[in-house]
This record gives C-alpha cells, sequence and structure tokens, in this order.
C-alpha cells in the first residue's frame, strides 16, 4: 500500500523546538520520530511531503522507496495530497510524521475500503484539535471541526485510507478555504464514510505530548535490542526492562530502572537514579542525579539535581543541583504558554527546555515552565512560565556586609 506521510506542517504549538526543526525531525531515542514512522511502514512504499526547509537524514534521502515532494507552503492536508497526485498509483495511506507505533495498525488498514477513517472515543476536550465524528449504522455520517455535537462519540485521528477519486473532487474544487475535512464531511453526510479504530495513535499537537511518545519509542528500540541483566556489581542495578546503548559507563550506586533507554556512548555517574526515561546518545548524568520520566536529548550533560516529567533538548548544561519541580502543591492541571494558555490536561510536568541552553549552579525552575534555544539562566535563579530563545535570565541578590 502506498503511503502518504505529511511533514510539513509549521509546528507552531512545537515551541521551542519549532524554532530548530519540523517535530518529526525532532530525534527522540535513536531515531528521529520521522525515521521511526517510516520504519513501521517498511515495505510499502512512501510519498513523504516536506517543506522546503526540512533537513532529512541520509537513511530517507537514499531510500529509494521513499518519494520526496515538497509543499511550499503550509496550505494544509487537501493541498499536499494534490501535489503528490501524480505519484499515487492505488488506494494510499495518509499519515502523519509521528506515528512512530503506526506497524501496529497496517493489516487492519488492508481490510478497511476507502475511504476510512481512523477515529476514537471522544475525550473531553478534544473538540480543541480534533474533527468529531457522529457514526450510525458502522459508517461515519457526519464530522464538525472544533465542536463536539449531539451523537458524536468519536473523534477523528490523524490517518486515511484513500482512492483516487478524492484526489479528482479535491482539484476540482481548489478554493483556499476548502479544507480536506469538509470533502469528507460531504462524504459522510450522502454515502458514509468508512472507520477503524485507532486508540493506541500518539497525539503531538502541543509540544508537552511528547511525553506520552516516549512509550512508543521505547518500544520500538526494544524490539532490536536485547535488555540488560540485572547488575549488582559495583551496586549497581539495572532492571531486565531497561535498553544500554554501546559504549555507556555506568558508575557506583547506580539505579535504572522501568522503561528506559540510554544511547550510545553515554554516561552516568555515581549514585544517580534514572527510572522510565530516553536518554540520548554522547549524554552525562552526573553524580547523585535522578531522572524520571522524562526525555533527554543528545549530547546534553547534567551536574546533578532532578529532573522529573521533562524535555531537554540536544546540547544543553545543566550546572550542579538543577531542580525541576514537577508537580504543583494543589496536585492541579499544569498549563502552558504557547501562542496561548494551554491547558496540559497533565498533574506532571516540569521543564520544556529548547536545544543548547545552559543554566547555573543551584537554578530551579516551576512546573511548566518553557525555556528557548540558546539561552541563559543564572546561578541561584527561579524561572517560571516562559524564558524565550536567545534570553539571559538571573536574579539579582545583594550581599550585606556589617561589623560584628
Amino acid at each position: 500500500m502506498q503511503t502518504l506521510i505529511l511533514a510539513a506542517g509549521e509546528s507552531s504549538r512545537f515551541w521551542p523546538f519549532s524554532e530548530i526543526c519540523h517535530k518529526s525531525l525532532l530525534k527522540v531515542g535513536n531515531k528521529t520520530l520521522l525515521e521511526q514512522t517510516i520504519e513501521g511502514v517498511k515495505g510499502n512504499d512512501v510519498i513523504l511531503i516536506i517543506n522546503p526547509n526540512a533537513q532529512l537524514s541520509d537513511e530517507i534521502t537514499k531510500n529509494k522507496s521513499i518519494k520526496i515532494v515538497i509543499q511550499e507552503e503550509p496550505k494544509g492536508m487537501a493541498d499536499a495530497i494534490i501535489k503528490a497526485k501524480s505519484l499515487i498509483k492505488e488506494d494510499f495511506l495518509v499519515i502523519m510524521p509521528y506515528y512512530v507505533n503506526i506497524k501496529d495498525y497496517i493489516q487492519k488498514l488492508s481490510k478497511v475500503e476507502a475511504p476510512a477513517v481512523a477515529v476514537k472515543k471522544y475525550e473531553e476536550g478534544d473538540e480543541k484539535t480534533h474533527g468529531i465524528a457522529r457514526i450510525e449504522k458502522n459508517k461515519i455520517i457526519e464530522i464538525r471541526e472544533k465542536e463536539k455535537f449531539n451523537y458524536a462519540d468519536y473523534s477523528i485521528v490523524g490517518m486515511y485510507k484513500l482512492n483516487k477519486e478524492i484526489i479528482n473532487r479535491l482539484e476540482k474544487i481548489q478554493r483556499p478555504e476548502y479544507k480536506f475535512e469538509d470533502l469528507l464531511n460531504e462524504i459522510a453526510k450522502t454515502k458514509g464514510v468508512n472507520y477503524f479504530k485507532a486508540d493506541g495513535l500518539p497525539s503531538l499537537k502541543y509540544v508537552s505530548d511528547l511525553l506520552s511518545i516516549k512509550k512508543f519509542v521505547y518500544s520500538n528500540v526494544k524490539q532490536k535490542n536485547k535488555s540488560e541483566k540485572p547488575k549488582n556489581k559495583n551496586n549497581v542495578f539495572i532492571e531486565t526492562s531497561v535498553i544500554i546503548g554501546k559504549n555507556v559507563k555506568i558508575g557506583n550506586n547506580v539505579s535504572i530502572k522501568g522503561e528506559t533507554y540510554i544511547g550510545d556512548n553515554s554516561f552516568v555517574g555515581d549514585n544517580s537514579l534514572i527510572r522510565d526515561s530516553i536518554i540520548g546518545e554522547n549524554t552525562e548524568i552526573g553524580f547523585g542525579t535522578e531522572i524520571a520520566r522524562s526525555i533527554i536529548m543528545d549530547n546534553t550533560h547534567i551536574h546533578s539535581g532532578f529532573i522529573g516529567d521533562s524535555i531537554i533538548g540536544q546540547g544543553c548544561r545543566l550546572g550542579a543541583n538543577f531542580i525541576t519541580g514537577n508537580r504543583r502543591i494543589d496536585r492541579k492541571g499544569i498549563k502552558i504558554e504557547i501562542k496561548d494558555i494551554y491547558d496540559t490536561g497533565l498533574t506532571r510536568l516540569g521543564v520544556i527546555m529548547g536545544y543548547n541552553t545552559k543554566t547555573g549552579i543551584n537554578t530551579s525552575v516551576m512546573p511548566g515552565t518553557l525555556i528557548g534555544n540558546n539561552s541563559i539562566i543564572g546561578s541561584n535563579t527561579e524561572v517560571k512560565g516562559k524564558v524565550e530563545s536567545n534570553k539571559l535570565v538571573y536574579s539579582k541578590k545583594e550581599n550585606v556586609e556589617k561589623d560584628i
């Protein structure tokens, strides 16, 4: 089956990483999200829609089964499908570039007749980021964008099985305000649209959603790597679930637990504890550091401290005793500021930090803090809310000297 992968959007809700690359080109674990998605449709001919600024790896550009189409401007899904028309020969699959667990659905898709849409059970607030669908007699009979309506109990997931007739109809209309969802709703109301359930696909609308994809990345890595056996040498304990890359050095009195992956050429210092986290390549975790349920990207150095439920970009340098607050005292949900104030739906969220940011000693961040790329946070500084990229932030403190 031909597979169209949409990777040309603006990723505007993915700040600060949107300043660096498209969200699908973030490396989480041992590969980018896009590379992991392409692996999941191995054996299919892939048509990859990208923006003109995308920097693709050799693994993608040299793959003869991948055809690349440039979408000059982010004009939406309808425009992307029309641009790929000359390459489409049969019924085709349309997916998002971060469906790193897509292989779990390929067999199910082969049995569904196009046009068909992936759906999941509606959850409160889905209308903010999903189309909402009403289903009767095993067909979708109505779809609305950004609106919950009566008897609509399902949300549209960004995966579709389509046919060439859809492309022809889109070409005939070609109005700027006309969206792919408009056509899908027209078909739903006239003859109905088939559907298949896909409750387990990740959603990456906002940058905080990256934490939800962690378990899928871990699963992909585990399928290709053997788990470490428990170790007690030098008081090191590694659970059987943990995946350790090549040339990783581990100090004394270290404990590594849960669904954790540590990338090649990394270092874990004495007395450290790592739980349910993805640690990138060439990363240094210093003495006495605790990391829980977090993503740490490549080439980042952490001297010591606590990092919980956080995302740290590539090339960061975190000074001694760096502390993330990851829960509100009242245990309420955590909101972040990207374009507007967004309720993440999470009660645990630490810091989201861009690439190449540095912190001095004894810095701390409050729950839901966002820090941009290439910024510096000074020593003994507490940060909350949002720090833009390329900023220097520090607290002014005055020493008082008096005679005794």
